[in-house]
């Protein structure tokens, strides 16, 4: 395949995801732009939340950690399904019923819903926006990583790209957007990943990579952490709220969310088999480049291409999810009749902060640890008021110990699974804390 043609398939993936979001445009409403209309269907939430989750640092982090510690890397995969299920069935419902109550469009609505106290929704929200900055910068980090890793485009030029496209499809139609675009981006996903793994793994070779692991033990700590960040990590993702928001009702919420975990498990077993692969085949490399590895020695030059609009739609899928996230959370306090616009300027000014920080800063793996614990910092007090508990003290003191306890594992254990542990302890212990009510700060 000539360059021209490269281009040729790039171009038409860009001009399709962007094109379909001016289409959604011309009959959207003011929900439709903020939180998607509050009628996603069943399917709709499945894929969106599918494509949120497999995005380019998972590519990156999950066959690192499987050429690492093996088949060790399920005790995150059994906590997500534990989590995941707990989220889908028992929290999501809970989470529509008061949404609709309370026309909810970010994570703080809920907690200052139920507490009657705006403070809780200033620290969610404010908490949200660095969590979700974080997972911006890390995933347009990673994506232009790979695609100047195959030297197509430079980092540089990949950057300015995705952050491009990802701008004018927002900007264009909101979350409504985002969401219609993850179920493209999503199919995109499974198919070229299918393709991937036929790819590298010959089937004479799929019997010794299944009975065989590395030789690595994961330490008991990494796998309580694994299992720990699987299983609460997601109640403290603001773009799973926003899903419950937007769904148009309990059963469809509680099917996407809950059929979302098998082409999740699926997507993260090959990852896992393409880890192990390239582990027998290789054993001396450095984690972070695994991927990326396996592709450019592994496939057949002619996959090339094709992998490259994988990435862009992996990179995409995760960005776009939380560069609206940062966004609507950045103006939680706009009356709803300045909040598009408002919406608009805080979108362009989210994504310029996100190319310029992940201009500097590339690296990945280490730091994908790190973004872990800080989306269980308010797992704990999440469910706190999603249980209905009022005390808005508990839910602030829970948040703030999740964030100490974060700082202290950083310190003790360094950017290790390990550090979940402390997170989970300092959230807890903040729950002990009970407070009279206070004037508002807000």
């Amino acid at each position: 395949m000539t360059q021209l043609q490269l281009y040729f398939y790039l171009l038409a993936y860009i001009f399709l995801i962007i094109g379909v979001s001016i289409y959604i445009s011309r009959t959207s409403t003011s929900e439709d732009f903020l939180i998607g209309g509050r009628d996603r269907n069943g399917l709709a939430i499945l894929f969106s939340k599918f494509a949120g989750a497999i995005g380019v640092s998972t590519l990156i982090t999950y066959t690192g950690y499987a050429y690492t510690f093996g088949w060790g890397l399920f005790a995150m995969s059994i906590g997500s399904v534990i989590g995941y299920l707990i989220f889908a069935f028992w929290a999501a419902p809970k989470i529509k019923q008061l949404s609709l109550k309370g026309q909810f469009y970010t994570q703080g609505d809920l907690p200052s819903f139920v507490t009657k106290d705006k403070n809780t929704a200033l620290v969610t929200n404010l908490t949200t926006i660095v969590v979700q900055f974080f997972w911006v910068v890390l995933s347009l980090a990673g994506g232009a990583k790979i695609i100047a890793f195959f030297d197509i485009f430079s980092y540089e030029i990949a950057l300015l790209i995705t952050t491009g496209v990802v701008l004018v499809y927002v900007l264009i139609s909101g979350y409504k957007a985002v969401i219609i675009t993850d179920i493209i981006q999503a199919l995109i996903i499974i198919v070229f990943l299918i393709i991937v793994i036929s790819g590298i793994i010959n089937i004479p070779d799929l019997t010794n990579i299944i009975y065989n692991s590395t030789p690595k033990k994961v330490t008991l700590g990494s796998v309580i952490g694994l299992t720990l960040y699987g299983g609460l990590s997601v109640f403290g993702m603001a773009d799973r709220y926003q899903l419950c928001y937007s769904a148009k009702n309990e059963k469809a919420l509680t099917f996407g969310l809950g059929m979302a975990i098998i082409p999740v498990l699926f997507i993260s077993l090959i990852l896992l088999l393409i880890g192990l692969y390239v582990f027998q085949q290789i054993p001396t490399l450095d984690p972070d480049t695994v991927f990326v590895y396996a592709m450019k020695h592994f496939l057949n030059p002619s996959w090339i291409p094709l992998l490259l609009v994988l990435f862009f739609a992996g990179l995409m899928s995760t960005a776009d999810t939380s560069i609206f996230a940062v966004a609507s959370h950045s103006i939680f306090n706009t009356k709803k009749e300045h909040k598009i616009n408002s919406l608009r300027y805080a979108t362009v000014i989210t994504v310029i902060g996100a190319f310029i920080a992940a201009y500097f800063w590339r690296d990945i793996v280490e730091i994908t640890i790190v973004g872990a614990a800080l989306r269980m910092t308010l797992s704990v007090a999440m469910i706190y008021t999603i249980k209905n508990n009022k005390n808005s003290g508990r839910f602030i003191a829970s948040a703030i110990g999740g964030i100490l306890g974060l700082l202290i594992g950083l310190l003790i254990f360094g950017p290790k699974p390990t550090i979940a542990i402390m997170v989970l302890v300092g959230s807890l212990l903040g729950l002990i804390y009970k407070n009279k009510p206070k004037q508002q700060l807000i």
